[in-house]
């Protein structure tokens, strides 16, 4: 078994003592950048740790320090400058080693430079390949920062460009590494490009209060002390990653043990496996993570759970059934269901902006299926027309969310249904905010493009506004449709269900289009199961949603395109039907891998 970041054995763990101050870690004056942070920490007692199936390596944060520091001085000599020695602009960082990784986003702010980070397997997976050549283009970097394998791959594919693109092991390291090394010019802390799960991803430019207040929040929102553990798989360039692996663990001083996405990916039990030999508070994931883990862990009661007091859920739809599985599945761990924290956030928010109360379970809103159609918040009429959704909690410290009419007019009162409107310390400033002003406070604040509904203080989703279409003049919401069709025979691969409206497709009008992945081994299904299944899904929709499927496709699984955050990329789904209809899907990405044996 391997040892605790602090040195203690498992069986020496001790559990967060709840009384201590949660800034206890915090220095006065408090930090201003995160190069600040960074330096405030040294002799903090956590550190980073790698965790794989062949053991764990670990890195304290006064060794990020030293290597960051020394790092800088190298991105300086090599970094061709803006404008001035003292700004070497965007860098874009695609390492895979989650140590290099941090080393080099401190090490860019360190010199100067804003971090962007970028997927990390170019050579193994098309959407890395093109999402990252998609990130350089857009962002106009000095410099791309990679693994050694992937320079020369990189480098062709921007033929024509002046972009360089260094392996780091190439960087020239200088400097001592002594504190007071470390400097920062840039306002900007890093460069954020949404996830693309409803159209292309777009950067966001995160400044550094931006990010400090944001681990403010979320130190006091999850109670976080330098006494925590953290365990997370999240990929380090996804704002989910990026905050709960590396940046919230450095604010409160506490260790954080990562997981390459991969070894999640073959193996899931392994998160539980780390949680339960590093004695894990704090864990952070989507929906899907929990679900895939709880499916395809055999005697989940082998490992101890006892000490997580926070399994945060954001990232996507929380759905109650998973809830139920996960609570299920891990309960003789020692799993409670009143750790799981669901949340709401967004890149254009740093990360949080909602989540459930600490010492409160999740709360489960059951309401009227009909009467969201007709666009309110009712009580359901009968057992037939219930729906049950997942509160997301209310605002964090210092933030504002409502209810707002397609114009940004705020809507007054609870249960009314609009886009979720945001403001607050964390939040990037809009450039298209429009007048849509913050009624509580004064400030402005900005659109999230998600559709939900305030409910005793805490925020219900309903999706993304785009999810939503109309049919016969009533609202359907794309997320609630797929999770019916996915749950409804266990041939189909949970979360893996695209439902849209089509137009054009057919004379006369829209068309609803269903395509659904089957579980591996169920792919070979004869004509006569495949028709089975069809008639299932029709008979579900008619019954239970009054809709009439035009197009019912099933497909091998790992089939439907996701986001590097394992997001399904409904508008992918909806362009390759329309436009190609018999042609190949989009190539999936890393996360598609991840199901395959589901």
């Amino acid at each position: 078994m391997s040892p605790r970041p602090d040195g203690r054995g498992p069986d020496q763990a001790r559990v967060p003592n709840q009384d201590r101050n949660e800034f206890e870690m915090t220095p006065r004056p408090r930090p201003a950048t995160l190069t600040e942070l960074l330096e405030a920490r040294r002799g903090a007692p956590g550190r980073y740790v790698a965790y794989s199936p062949s053991g764990a390596r670990s890195l304290s944060f006064a060794e990020v320090a030293e290597e960051s520091a020394a790092l800088a001085s190298g991105l300086r000599a090599v970094a061709p400058p803006p404008g001035s020695p003292d700004d070497i602009g965007n860098v874009v960082i695609a390492l895979a080693d989650p140590f290099a990784f941090i080393t080099t986003f401190f090490a860019i702010a360190a010199a100067g430079g804003v971090a962007v980070p970028a997927p990390v397997r170019a050579l193994v997976h098309p959407g890395h390949r093109s999402r990252i050549l998609n990130i350089v283009k857009a962002s106009r970097p000095s410099l791309v920062v990679t693994d050694e394998p992937q320079v020369k791959g990189l480098t062709d594919a921007l033929d024509g460009s002046d972009i360089p693109v260094i392996s780091l092991d190439e960087l020239p390291r200088h400097g001592s590494g002594a504190p007071g090394e470390l400097a920062r010019t840039s306002p900007t802390a890093y460069v954020q490009y949404t996830s693309g799960s409803m159209a292309d991803p777009k950067p966001i430019a995160l400044r550094h209060d931006h990010v400090l207040a944001q681990l403010r929040q979320a130190a006091h929102a999850f109670g976080e002390t330098a006494d925590s553990v953290s365990v997370n798989w999240v990929p380090l360039y996804h704002d989910m990653g990026l905050v709960t692996s590396v940046l919230r663990p450095l604010w409160s001083g506490y260790s954080s043990v990562i997981l390459d996405p991969f070894d999640f990916v073959r193996n899931p039990s392994l998160w539980p496996e780390a949680m339960s030999a590093w004695h894990a508070t704090h864990t952070s994931a989507p929906d899907f993570g929990y679900a895939l883990c709880a499916q395809r862990t055999a005697d989940p009661g082998r490992y101890d759970l006892g000490s997580l007091r926070v399994a945060r859920t954001a990232g996507e739809v929380v759905r109650p059934e998973t809830l139920s599985l996960f609570s299920d599945a891990f309960g003789p761990a020692g799993f409670r269901r009143s750790a799981f924290k669901p949340s709401y956030g967004l890149a254009e928010a740093t990360l949080t902006v909602t989540t459930c109360p600490l010492d409160e379970a999740p709360t489960v809103l059951t309401v009227s299926r009909s009467g969201l159609r007709a666009g309110s918040v009712d009580r359901p009429n009968d057992a037939g027309d219930t729906m049950e959704l997942v509160a997301c909690g209310p605002p964090v410290r210092d933030t504002s969310v409502w209810i707002a009419a397609p114009d940004g007019t705020p809507l007054e009162g609870e249960g009314r249904i609009g886009e979720v409107w945001i403001s607050g310390p964390q939040v990037a400033e809009a450039d298209d905010a429009g007048a849509g002003g913050d009624h509580l406070s004064g400030a402005r604040g900005r659109g999230t493009g998600d559709i939900g509904f305030l409910s005793g203080g805490q925020l219900a989703l309903l999706g993304r506004s785009r999810e939503r279409f109309q049919v016969r003049g009533e609202n359907y919401y794309s997320g609630e449709i797929e999770a019916a069709v996915s749950q409804s025979d266990e041939r189909l691969r949970l979360g893996r269900t695209a439902v849209f409206l089509s137009h054009g497709t057919e004379p006369g009008g829209s068309l609803l289009v269903v395509l659904a992945e089957l579980r591996q081994g169920h792919e070979n299904v004869d004509a006569a199961g495949r028709a089975e299944l069809t008639r299932k899904i029709t008979r579900l929709l008619s019954s239970v949603h009054s809709l009439s499927p035009g197009r019912i496709l099933l497909l091998p699984a790992g089939t439907l395109p996701v986001t590097t955050s394992g997001k399904l990329q409904r508008e992918a789904c909806r362009t390759w039907f329309e436009d190609q209809g018999s042609g190949p899907l989009p190539a999936p990405s890393e996360h598609d891998e991840r199901l395959k044996g589901s």
